[in-house]
């Protein structure tokens, strides 16, 4: 018999300690801990009786105050729980040891044996936190459900998902992979609140900014000035070559000097539908017809959002016709062909094409977007629009030029808010940047690869 009932040969026990089981301690596998008995008691739970293996009883025995070798005080028993062996929970009893201190002038009076996977002190031990920690980081999983999933209260996983978080961060921090390439864009904190002053915010905000290659975080700072980019961007001044954004005055700001600047094609296209709703709004442009009769599907203001070749081939026509009969809708058109001309500049990038444009074919079609807006520059929409392409032609080049996009970014604005709504909302900002970070950068810690997506065979076809 073995020191746990079994049939077969029990360990050696080594002096001043009792026999152990070798198979027995591999079942908890809790480093540096042997197994020495186990029971089951009413509750279904396997009692473990476990205590430190021999050949750590030196490592220890030393004072962790001065570092010399303490002496026997007593001895004394903790039960730190640990995760389940299959459906049925683990309660081990640890026999531990109490030493006195290594000297007299030691601040330390006693201390108890401790492992790395069971720190001091520690009701849990480490593994069960990092599962916390995993299930609430990596998982997205809300605190709370991961508290109750582990058995432990909400401010337990709290603490274990912010001691997760940390070590994981830090070592991404530590081991920066360099970028030519970086998107940043905003998120807003939380929903928007009453300012109560001339120069208060009514919302508080995050600058991100992210690998438009794999979508992950590179850095994260509250607040959407100028300062808070040039922050984000300054420990990438040596790589970085080219920076994708919205719209931003404040984040072109903090762009370095040796960077190139992209506008981001979505937020372009999305100006330019601004400007068609602005202008159904001053001319409050109603058809003489309701669109269930003219023939398509919803009305015009929600048509004119469409890509023309998204539209059925005949409700182009259909619209043509509805705005040319009266001047306001003539003015309404003309910002719509705006639009288009622009999406037609934006259709050369390599992205779409697969070719590399040509800069006198880019400089063509914005002189003709150009063009446009100058014959009808009566349009106040048009003239807007033009003003702000204006100020932002070279970026608006060199995203065609180059392709890249900001839409990693932009689509970790959902990832973003998706974390605030799961977790119920956030008091504390170095919390959501916490968690947020943990939520985009998933890719990156774990080494995340899609498997690539295969073809289907078509069953009507040939083989």
């Amino acid at each position: 018999m073995d020191a746990t009932g079994c049939a077969g040969h029990a360990q050696a026990a080594a002096p001043g300690s009792a026999q152990w089981c070798p198979a027995a301690t591999l079942l908890p596998g809790i480093p540096g801990l042997i197994v020495t008995a186990v029971a089951e008691d009413e509750d279904g739970w396997l009692d473990v009786d476990v205590m430190t293996h021999p050949d750590l009883a030196e490592q220890v025995r030393q004072c962790h105050g001065c570092g010399r070798r303490g002496g026997i005080k007593d001895h004394d028993v903790t039960t730190p729980r640990d995760l389940p062996a299959g459906d049925r929970k683990i309660r081990p009893h640890w026999r531990k040891t109490r030493f006195t201190r290594g000297s007299s002038e030691c601040p330390v009076e006693t201390f108890t044996e401790w492992l790395p996977a069971v720190p001091p002190r520690a009701r849990l031990t480490a593994r069960p936190r990092t599962r916390i920690g995993q299930a609430a980081g990596d998982d997205l999983m809300p605190a709370a459900t991961a508290a109750r999933a582990y058995g432990v209260c909400d401010r337990t996983a709290a603490a274990a998902l912010t001691e997760y978080a940390e070590e994981q961060l830090a070592d991404l921090d530590e081991h920066p992979e360099p970028v030519e390439a970086a998107g940043i864009d905003e998120f807003r904190r939380g929903i928007p609140a009453p300012a109560t002053g001339d120069k208060e915010e009514r919302s508080q905000w995050f600058t991100r900014l992210a690998d438009p290659g794999t979508g992950g975080t590179l850095g994260l700072k509250q607040g959407r000035t100028g300062e808070a980019g040039k922050s984000l961007l300054k420990p990438h001044e040596s790589s970085i070559r080219y920076v994708a954004m919205d719209l931003s005055a404040p984040c072109r700001s903090g762009v370095p000097a040796g960077a190139t600047v992209i506008a981001d094609a979505f937020h372009l296209v999305k100006l330019a539908n601004k400007r068609i709703d602005d202008a159904f709004r001053r001319l409050s442009y109603r058809t003489e017809h309701p669109h269930e009769e003219l023939g398509p599907p919803r009305p015009l203001h929600y048509m004119l959002r469409y890509n023309i070749e998204n539209l059925d081939p005949g409700h182009p026509g259909i619209i043509t016709d509805a705005l040319d009969g009266d001047a306001d809708g003539q003015q309404i058109a003309a910002v719509w062909i705006a639009k288009e001309q622009l999406r037609a500049l934006l259709a050369l990038r390599i992205t779409k094409t697969h070719v590399s444009p040509a800069p006198s074919a880019v400089r063509g079609k914005l002189a003709s977007f150009y063009a446009w807006c100058a014959d009808h520059q009566h349009i106040p929409e048009l003239k807007t629009l033009a003003a702000t392409i204006t100020k932002w032609q070279q970026p608006v080049i060199d995203a065609v030029l180059t392709g890249y996009p900001n839409a990693k970014a932009e689509a970790h604005n959902r990832t973003a808010k998706m974390v605030a709504r799961t977790a119920r909302g956030f008091a504390n900002p170095e919390n959501q940047a916490r968690r947020v970070r943990m939520a985009t950068t998933r890719g990156a810690r774990l080494g995340i690869r899609r498997p690539p997506r295969r073809r289907s065979r078509n069953a009507t076809g040939p083989p």
